[in-house]
C-alpha cells in the first residue's frame, strides 16, 4: 500500500529532527564529561578518596559515553542518507 504524499513527512523536517537529535545527544555527552571532571576535582581535593569513587573514576566515561558515541555515529549515517535523498547528486549532462 502506497503512502500518500500528503501524509509523508516533509524531508526538510526529517533532516531538522535528526539534526536536533544529534545536538541533544552531544549536549548529553558534554554533561557526562562535565560530571566526570567534577568527580576528578572532588577526588583531587580529598586526602583519602573514597575507594568506590576511585573505582568509578577509573571506569569513566564508561559505558554510557560509549553508547552515546555509537548512537551519534549510527544516527549520523541515517542523517547522511536522508540528506542524499533530499539532495540527490546531479546527473551529468548527456
Amino acid at each position: 500500500m502506497a503512502v500518500s504524499s500528503e501524509h509523508a513527512e516533509d524531508p526538510f523536517a526529517v533532516v531538522d529532527r535528526l539534526l536536533d537529535q544529534q545536538m541533544v545527544k552531544h549536549f548529553e555527552m558534554a554533561q557526562l564529561i562535565a560530571e566526570y571532571r567534577d568527580m576528578l576535582a572532588d577526588l583531587q581535593e580529598q586526602r583519602r578518596p573514597d575507594q568506590d569513587r576511585v573505582k568509578l573514576a577509573r571506569s569513566l566515561p564508561g559505558a554510557r559515553y560509549h553508547v552515546a558515541t555509537t548512537y551519534v555515529r549510527e544516527s549520523w549515517l541515517v542523517l547522511e542518507g536522508e540528506l542524499k535523498r533530499l539532495f540527490p547528486p546531479e546527473e551529468p549532462p548527456a
